[in-house]
Formats: structure tokens, C-alpha cells, sequence
């Protein structure tokens, strides 16, 4: 591994912390280490990687986006059990 890979590497270990923490910094790591993986793939000459990077670089701004727009909800995140009906959806 190179250090651009373990640079990738440790900032998707941050980008999930972070998000675990349910921090909104989680989405500049993020598109830091997809953007460093791009370049990873695309030298490795795995243009199919590098082109599923491009993918998640799209998928972390549009989540940047959409929590910076959402109502802020202080309770924590409601967990409960899931309806047959919605299973079967």
C-alpha cells in the first residue's frame, strides 16, 4: 500500500466515526477519501472502482446537502420494531 492508500484508509476510519457520532464533518473526510481512492484505482488501472468512486463522491455531497437542510432532532433516533406490511415492501 501506498501512502496515498493509507491516507484513503484512515480517513474513511475518521468519515464513520464521525458518523457514528452522527457529526456533519463526517462528509468532508468522506469526500476526501473518495476522491483519494479514485486516484488509487485509476493508477491500479481498475477504471470500474474508479468510476464507483465517482458514484460515492455524488452520493457524500447530495448527503451534505440533504443534513445541512434537515430539521435538527435532539431526541436521538426512534428505533422500534419494523410491520409485517412494511417487511413485505
Amino acid at each position: 500500500m501506498g501512502g496515498i492508500e493509507y491516507a484513503a484508509a484512515l480517513l474513511g476510519v475518521i468519515n464513520v466515526v464521525l458518523v457514528v457520532r452522527r457529526s456533519m464533518w463526517n462528509y468532508p473526510f468522506g469526500i476526501a477519501m473518495v476522491i483519494l481512492y479514485f486516484f488509487v484505482f485509476v493508477n491500479a488501472k481498475l477504471y470500474s472502482d474508479g468510476l464507483l468512486q465517482i458514484f460515492f463522491l455524488v452520493v457524500q455531497v447530495y448527503g451534505w446537502w440533504a443534513w445541512s437542510r434537515a430539521e435538527r432532532v435532539d431526541r436521538g433516533v426512534a428505533v422500534g420494531w419494523m410491520s409485517n406490511r412494511s417487511r413485505l415492501a
